[in-house]
């Protein structure tokens, strides 16, 4: 596989731009996210975006969150896991003992591949899907909004992307600026989301020849749409966005996915 460290490097210096330009107006000090994100609070958001829902995907993504007001604590990654194959011996992933795998009725393509990871009390997680279509959507340079990137984590998983903004394939956990939150967003991609610290729509995909475009995260794809877009989490700050990362939950969602293995 063709490196892309130049594209990779980008998207991390335009993230940390965007994030200290917004921390120092607060008075706050930029620190690196991936040692030491700083405690603070939380809010969803359920608002649609027509563009950015992918014809199989379900609409219902956890909403488990702390309080408002609420301190967190670093909490610990689930001691018991077990691995999840499907039955094709398509992909392989591993999930915490107590969280569950729903296959969904695939798409009708040949192969492919949906399903649902729910935790114990029975929220929707994250999704995985594979050969899947119909993404896309009207967006306008105008329309763009400041991003930053919290989590980047490079992974051994197939990707034949070979696009302009193509990037080495990836778990990222990346924050949009909406109108009065930041929405947030964790899965999979093979591309940065946009240039100079900007994006308009955003995809948590990987391309391959095996698996066409597949996805493992919260959401296929989003939009810099002010009221967000389905199944994105929203907080009031990037500093919560960052806190969310301490909860067990982050943790072992962050595990999981990036324990994704192609098979085939």
């Amino acid at each position: 596989m063709t490196k892309r460290a130049g594209s990779t490097t980008t998207i991390a210096a335009a993230g940390l731009l965007v994030l200290s330009l917004v921390l120092s107006g607060c008075g706050l000090s930029l620190k690196r996210v991936e040692e030491d994100p700083g405690p603070s609070t939380a809010a969803t958001t359920a608002q649609a975006s027509p563009s950015a829902t992918a014809s199989w995907a379900p609409s219902g993504i956890s909403t488990g969150m702390p309080s408002e007001g609420a301190k967190q604590k670093p909490g610990k990654v689930a001691a018991k896991w077990k691995k999840f194959t499907d039955a094709e011996k398509t992909v392989s992933f591993e999930l915490p003992e107590d969280w569950t795998v729903k296959v969904l009725p695939p798409p009708p393509v040949t192969g492919a591949l949906a399903l649902e990871v729910r935790n114990a009390q029975g929220s929707v997680l994250a999704m995985l899907g594979t050969h899947i279509s119909g993404l896309g959507g009207a967006c306008p340079d105008k329309s763009k909004s400041p991003y930053t990137v919290l989590a980047s984590i490079p992974m051994e998983i197939p990707s034949n992307n070979s696009s302009d903004d193509a990037v080495d394939p990836r778990y990222v956990y990346r924050v949009i600026q909406g109108s009065t939150h930041f929405f947030a967003s964790y899965g999979i991609t093979d591309h940065s989301a946009g240039a100079d610290g900007t994006a308009c729509l955003v995809y948590n995909t990987v391309t391959s020849k095996e698996l066409g475009i597949y996805m493992f995260g919260d959401a296929v794809q989003f939009t810099s749409d002010p009221a967000g877009s389905p199944g994105l989490r929203a907080f009031p700050t990037i500093a919560a966005a960052q806190a969310y990362m301490l909860s067990s939950e982050y943790q072992n969602i962050q595990k999981m996915v990036t324990s994704l293995k192609a098979l085939g």
